[in-house]
Parts: C-alpha cells; structure tokens; sequence
C-alpha cells in the first residue's frame, strides 16, 4: 500500500462521524473515494496507480486533478489541502455546457481552477452556480 493511500485513509477515518471511503481497483488504478454524509457537500477523489503516481481533486467534473508522486511532502500536503478545503465547505463550482471551474474561498486571494471554459464576460451569470456546503 502506498504512503500516500495511507495517509488518505488516516485522514478519512478521522472523518467518520461526517463521511464514508470507498475504494475500487481497477485494471490500471486504485480508486479512494471520501463521499460526505451531507448530499450539499464534495467529496474528493484519488486515483493511485501502480508506482505509487495518481492524481488528486473534488469529486466535481469542473475540478481539475492534481498530480501525485513527483515529490512525497508536497504530495502530502496536497491531501491535506483538498480534505481541508471540502469539509470545510470553501469550494464554489461554476459549471457551463462544455466545462466550468472551481473557486476557492477563505485564502488571502480566490484561486480559480478552470476545466474546459474560457473566461468570456458574463459566463458565471450564466453558469450553473454551487456552492458546496461543510462536512459537519
């Protein structure tokens, strides 16, 4: 098992009174799955494949995976960073008919991941708008 399924399962075992994992194997990949009890929240996704490389991100098709496995500690915090950001609830997801983005609240400025959208005047107006609500 790699370290970094380890410590994924540590951190969602330390969220059971709010959330559930589930894992899947597949033919390439290890799927870790942390599903909130709430159905307002977002859950976070992992894929870990052979070599202990994946990737990392909000269980929201605008949410854009981070890669794992170029470097343990930032990989690590990576982790931590998006468990932390999805209970917390300071994820808001715009999603547009071919993409959207995620934005991030509660940090000194509101990064924006963007996943197949381009950045026209008006297009969060038009969007479909969620913001995602804590864990507890």
């Amino acid at each position: 098992m790699s370290q970094l399924t380890v410590h994924f399962e540590k951190r969602a075992a330390r969220l059971r009174d709010c959330a559930t994992i589930e894992v899947s194997e597949g033919q390439r990949a290890t799927t870790h799955r942390l599903v909130p009890h709430n159905p307002s929240a977002v859950g976070v996704v992992m894929y870990v494949g052979r070599g202990g490389i994946g990737t990392i991100g909000l269980d929201d098709p605008a949410s854009a995976p981070a890669e794992l496995g170029e470097d343990m500690t930032l990989d690590l915090r990576a982790i931590d960073s998006l468990i932390d950001l999805a209970v917390e609830g300071r994820a808001t997801a715009f999603h547009l008919a071919r993409g959207g983005c995620i934005e991030v609240r509660g940090l000194n400025h509101e990064p924006r991941t963007w996943m197949n959208a381009l950045p026209r005047p008006g297009w969060r107006r038009r969007a479909k708008r969620t913001d995602y609500a804590p864990y507890r």
